[in-house]
């Protein structure tokens, strides 16, 4: 039988070490992505204009190696960030039985 409180215990600790890595990438990646669609949409600029923001978007700063393993490293960044979160929040907003035995009724 698993242990919930245990595997919980895990996750946060997980979730707690791997989140304040992946934040500045993420960071970076969703104010870029935003940052050009607007710039493109809004003002009216051309993809030349603002390109810049696609090379630190996509991590193309990093060369051909290092913009896969970045790419690679924030989608599973990102997946991962969702499930443990996902675990914690339904620890903390899920059924309240979840993780303490059931009382047996005779």
């Amino acid at each position: 039988m698993v242990n919930w409180k245990h595997t919980v215990s895990l996750m946060r600790r997980w979730h707690g070490c791997l989140g304040p890595l992946l934040l500045i990438p993420l960071l970076n990646s969703a104010l870029t992505g935003v940052l050009y669609r607007l710039a493109r949409d809004w003002l009216g600029l051309r993809g030349g204009q603002v390109h810049w923001l696609m090379v630190l978007h996509e991590g193309e700063w990093l060369g051909t190696p290092g913009k896969s393993l970045y790419v690679l490293s924030e989608g599973l960044g990102v997946i991962w960030l969702l499930a443990t979160g996902g675990v914690l929040a339904w620890n903390r907003f899920g059924p309240k039985t979840l993780g303490t035995k059931r009382r047996q009724t005779s």
